[in-house]
């Protein structure tokens, strides 16, 4: 995997900074020249996995969540960490779907939308030097034309 173009920000886990968080992953796949498909598919996983982090992780002064993002010749990548609470969001059982929209249930479906978006989705918790949890997300281009 040759790396093409790499670009990191860090945030503040607030929801009023997804909209910033939204516009640099945007702005990043659109300098990368990635068509408005791909790019919305990825945004979406990033705003849901970063929604996940702001809602139920730590909210204290010193929390940070990190995003980087790369541009390969068949994928890419993106990195989430933060330093909230330790949670592994692949242990989130999969929704049956039909079961949901019948009892008309609302929220809850933000892994299984990464799920069906991103191809690779890994997660890691490091106790090293402080807590830092990692998610890494990667989307292949399944196309020539990105």
């Amino acid at each position: 995997m040759t790396m093409l173009l790499h670009d990191r920000i860090c945030a503040k886990p607030l929801v009023h900074e997804l909209p910033y968080i939204r516009q640099y992953a945007s702005q990043f796949m659109i300098k990368a020249g990635i068509d408005d498909a791909f790019n919305h598919e990825l945004c979406l996983a990033i705003d849901e996995a970063c929604t996940n982090i702001m809602i139920h992780g730590k909210k204290d002064a010193d929390t940070l969540i990190t995003i980087s993002l790369e541009y390969h010749e068949d994928c890419c990548k993106v990195t989430i960490e933060d330093n909230a609470l330790a949670f592994n969001p692949l242990e989130i059982p999969q929704k049956n779907m039909d079961e949901y929209f019948t009892k008309k249930q609302y929220g809850g479906l933000g892994m299984e939308i990464i799920r069906r978006l991103i191809d690779e989705i890994k997660y890691e918790h490091s106790q090293l030097h402080y807590p830092w949890n990692t998610l890494s997300l990667v989307k292949y281009f399944h196309t020539s034309s990105h």
